[in-house]
């Protein structure tokens, strides 16, 4: 009976592309021991190549690689056979493979070509972003499918795009912060007249005393504001506060409760403010982490962007985000019942998604509106992904379930 380890092969050509992963993922299944890599790569791509030749990419794993450089030859088919060819004549006696997944269609169809010519009993292979699986080709017979039985971390993931520099200072979190308060918060927007209090309590007091503007005052600022007052709240609201968060009747002290599990003062002002969601919503994936063979589950990934000279600056954030496998899932969070602002944040959670993780990413929305289906179908005109999952308000009681649905509804896709 045929498996993976059967195509496996000495020289293993593979065709860099925007996205390193696939590339990474095949290096890691498709190469014997002491077999050797080749990146085939061209100016567009030369950081991807870069990336996974690193000591965080293929060397990590002491994988031999070499490089061949198209330049800006993407489409040439003659420079195309020409380096890949050259390069086939001077290989030691071994099996040859090439993974097309990656680089454009030119550099795929002039690739397959040249390796054709030479070797024509090469393994020829890709990795279908549909099912998720290795697909190896056979001359005039179907072609075979592979589960991928490789797991990867968030670390390893984002090193391969060169984003290894999430703040030191404000680290993705592995837990949620008070989840069960969370919990609580969440029923408070099941009854409208609590949710319009909290609201306008976040307005007038809460952010009237921690921000400038949209920006959080600094850590030292808030900590001398000391307390929030706490009258404009409803006595159910009060109430939740006192037992989950150490509050008085009349206010919250900061310094109180910083030992609930905050980080910092500013930490407790978005707790307050609506990242409340992303515990909760971390927590209900790591109900069902075990069974759904879940690697790593984080929320709040605070990403800086390094290229702007020596300086830094925050990129872009993942509210909720787990990796199944290789598969990136990502989970935008927001408290907010707008659609202009629920199709904002899930387009660009869609976008730095498939970024990280390549066509296999998907994405979701956990918001509280109340007509999430047409959030879906107004997002589906501006983005071809069916895969995209939007959680309404009436979605959030039985989360986990409906997380569960979602990566089983994945995986019958991927085994249709």
């Amino acid at each position: 009976m045929s498996n993976l380890n059967n195509h496996k092969v000495d020289h293993l050509f593979l065709l860099v592309g925007e996205n390193p992963l696939p590339n990474y993922v095949a290096a890691r299944t498709l190469l014997r021991e002491d077999g050797i890599v080749y990146l085939v790569f061209t100016n567009q791509t030369k950081n991807q190549k870069n990336c996974l030749l690193g000591v965080d990419g293929l060397a990590g794993y002491k994988i031999k690689r070499k490089e061949i450089d198209l330049a800006n030859y993407e489409s040439n088919s003659y420079h195309i056979r020409e380096r890949v060819q050259k390069q086939i004549k001077s290989l030691s006696p071994g099996s040859v493979g090439l993974n097309y997944t990656g680089g454009t269609k030119a550099m795929a169809v002039h690739a397959y070509k040249a390796v054709q010519e030479l070797k024509p009993d090469a393994v020829f292979s890709y990795l279908d972003p549909r099912s998720l699986k290795m697909c190896i080709e056979q001359q005039s017979n179907k072609t075979l499918e592979f589960d991928v039985h490789l797991k990867l971390s968030f670390e390893e993931m984002f090193k391969l795009h060169n984003r290894n520099y999430w703040l030191e200072s404000n680290p993705p979190d592995k837990e949620g912060i008070l989840p069960d308060a969370a919990a609580k918060i969440l029923e408070i927007y099941q009854d409208e007249t609590l949710a319009e209090n909290w609201k306008l309590w976040r307005k007038t007091q809460l952010r009237r005393l921690t921000k400038n503007g949209d920006y959080w005052k600094t850590e030292e600022e808030i900590k001398n504001i000391k307390s929030i007052p706490l009258q404009e709240l409803c006595q159910p609201i009060k109430d939740i506060l006192r037992q989950e968060l150490d509050t008085s009747a009349t206010e919250i002290r900061l310094d109180i409760t910083r030992r609930k599990g905050f980080k910092s003062f500013r930490q407790i002002c978005e707790w307050l403010d609506g990242t409340w969601l992303e515990s909760y919503v971390l927590k209900q994936v790591q109900n069902i982490k075990n069974e759904y063979d879940i690697k790593d589950c984080m929320m709040s990934f605070h990403i800086k962007d390094t290229n702007i000279g020596k300086g830094w600056r925050e990129r872009f954030e993942f509210d909720v985000a787990f990796i199944k496998s290789y598969q990136l899932f990502a989970i935008s969070c927001t408290t907010s019942k707008d659609h202009k602002l629920c199709k904002q944040k899930l387009f660009e959670a869609h976008l730095r998604a498939r970024q990280l993780g390549g066509d296999e990413a998907r994405v979701a929305l956990v918001c509280l509106s109340e007509q999430p289906g047409w959030i879906r179908d107004e997002v589906r005109f501006a983005i071809s992904d069916k895969k995209i999952k939007i959680f309404g308000s009436s979605d959030l009681t039985n989360l986990a379930d409906g997380i569960a649905d979602w990566i089983e509804s994945n995986n019958e896709e991927a085994n249709a």
